[in-house]
């Protein structure tokens, strides 16, 4: 007797890649390195129930109807993948680089949104990796050769599709390497849809290829935890996507060299930032939940997929436990300061390996601090939401209930 065919699950892994148009599958780009990936197709069954003059009212036939998928996964954070589902939640996003010293100049007229070159004030070399503009707008870029004598017509190459925000004449232009500090926002230009993904699931079963694809994939909730004593910075993640297809051949696996990291790390700042007078030393752990209000719409157009899952609102809530050394967690609810917040965690790390993920709060209101005195210390545990405001928003404009960033050495443009 031949030995019985079966599937190792520990030879699974997930890949994800950016969609041009929502529910076209991609190829697979990147894996993401997870621990828990559930997938349930979800077809809806429409029954026919017409009398017939039998001793029976259930269904007489099951007729197909619309379809989508759900998708539930998570694990440790690993920086140069979480990228993915912020864009895919938040949608604005600025990049950063870390800046060479040397070479930078100035816009010589205004660049508008989509255009693949600018005009500079002295030339760059082709080859150049060049962060034009600073903070909300911010964007980086590769040249390709230089034109003319002064001003000088730069090509942007890569990554392609031109320039996302417009930039004003006399901008900095300044040449770039690696880490680079990805910010996201929420995205409230154009329709404020942001990008959707096709992740792709090697587990075994599926003829030929082994692994199976979800277009369209649009997260409706991500969360993050920590625990300073037992635990790595972890993530969840909840999401709708197109039925699933069969992939036609064999993905590879191609996971990075970033390691995960411990909660420890994790630094809290209440009225400032996350160093200095303002961090926060008693915070033991705590919860991040990014919430989306997601819908799928289907219309007589001859298939059963979603016409579009269409975005709405983004909720931003938390959770932080604090060793009591005073009141001060209990006062920030009654007295409904809505302090600034920030959450900082490194893999400490210096310079191209370092990498971090920041979450900044310009409001976060304190809802709940309920005291426990059944531990050996007297402990609090807060509930807070993220206020919208004009301050954590990004180049899209309008509000944002909190910016996140990511700090790592992924090339600009793979997000």
């Amino acid at each position: 007797m031949p030995t019985p065919t079966t599937y190792a699950p520990a030879k699974q892994f997930v890949g994800v890649a950016n969609e041009v148009t929502q529910g076209t599958a991609v190829a697979m780009t990147a894996t993401l390195l997870l621990d828990s990936f559930k997938a349930k197709d979800q077809p809806k069954f429409l029954e026919d129930k017409a009398w017939r003059g039998a001793m029976a009212t259930d269904s007489f036939a099951q007729i197909p109807g619309v379809a989508t998928s759900d998708l539930d996964l998570g694990g440790p954070v690993f920086i140069d993948g979480l990228g993915y589902i912020l864009r895919n939640l938040m949608g604005d996003l600025s990049t950063t680089g870390t800046s060479t010293g040397t070479g930078s100049t100035t816009l010589s007229s205004s660049a508008a949104v989509g255009a693949s070159s600018i005009s500079t004030a002295a030339t760059i070399p082709s080859g150049t990796q060049i962060q034009i503009g600073t903070g909300a707008t911010a964007e980086v870029f590769t040249t390709g050769t230089p034109s003319g004598s002064g001003p000088f017509t730069i090509p942007l190459t890569s990554p392609s599709g031109g320039l996302a925000f417009a930039h004003a004449s006399a901008q900095t232009v300044q040449p770039v390497t690696g880490p680079y500090t990805y910010a996201w926002a929420l995205l409230n230009s154009g329709t404020g849809q942001p990008s959707s993904h096709t992740l792709t699931h090697m587990l075994g079963p599926t003829a030929t290829s082994g692994a199976r694809q979800y277009p369209g994939t649009v997260f409706s909730e991500c969360g993050f935890k920590w625990n300073a004593e037992s635990d790595l910075f972890t993530w969840d993640a909840k999401a709708t996507a197109w039925p699933s297809v069969a992939l036609g051949a064999a993905p590879t696996a191609n996971p990075g060299s970033v390691a995960p990291m411990a909660s420890w790390r994790m630094a809290v700042g209440i009225g400032g930032p996350a160093t200095g007078g303002t961090l926060i030393k008693t915070v033991t752990d705590g919860e991040i939940s990014l919430k989306r209000e997601i819908n799928p719409y289907f219309t007589g157009n001859g298939v059963q997929n979603p016409y579009i899952i269409q975005r709405a609102g983004l909720t931003v809530e938390g959770k932080l436990n604090f060793v009591a050394d005073s009141e001060s967690p209990l006062l920030y609810m009654l007295n409904n300061t809505q302090p600034s917040l920030q959450l900082l965690i490194s893999n400490g790390l210096a310079g191209l390996n370092y990498g971090a993920v920041q979450f900044d709060f310009a409001q976060a209101a304190f809802t709940e601090a309920e005291a426990d005195g059944s531990k050996t210390a007297v402990e609090y545990g807060n509930q807070f939401k993220a206020v919208l405001n004009t301050t954590n928003a990004g180049g899209s404009g309008s509000y944002s209930p909190c910016k996140v960033s990511v700090t790592c050495n992924v090339t600009p443009g793979t997000y």
